[in-house]
């Protein structure tokens, strides 16, 4: 539980702080998703950063994204809004502001994905994810 608590106290104090930095998907598996697969409410269960990887409880951080293109994010105690579109098995995320946040479904299996998230602060994680 200690462990928990310093990665989400880190990641409270870094995404804030982290300068922008470019990204590349070259690497990343191409899996085809529509915009009805990935509408709905994502609750992150795993995230992995550096190689550390932590459960998450329950709640602690999710992602909601609506069929009107709006998207809500809710991490540990931030929330936060914006609009979102779909490139290829990315959805591509603007809060109000702004920040651009990627979500790149590398695997989707009925209602549960792994996601490669990275945001336009240099934060990168790889999620794994249940729709409810």
């Amino acid at each position: 539980m200690e462990k928990i608590k310093r990665l989400f106290l880190l990641m409270a104090i870094l995404i804030p702080a982290m300068a922008f930095t470019a990204c590349s998907d070259d690497d990343e598996p191409e899996v085809k998703i529509t915009e009805a697969e990935v509408v709905g409410t994502w609750n992150v269960t795993q995230m992995t950063e550096d190689g550390e990887t932590v459960d998450v409880p329950n709640g602690y951080v999710t992602f909601t994204i609506k069929s009107d293109h709006n998207y809500s994010v809710r991490f540990l105690t931030n929330n936060y809004k914006g609009t979102w579109k779909l490139e290829g098995n990315t959805v591509v995320g603007t809060t109000l502001d702004p920040i651009t946040e990627r979500l790149t479904f590398t695997s989707l299996n009925g209602n549960n994905a792994t996601i490669n998230y990275s945001n336009s602060e240099g934060d990168k994680y790889v999620l794994k994810a249940t729709k409810r």
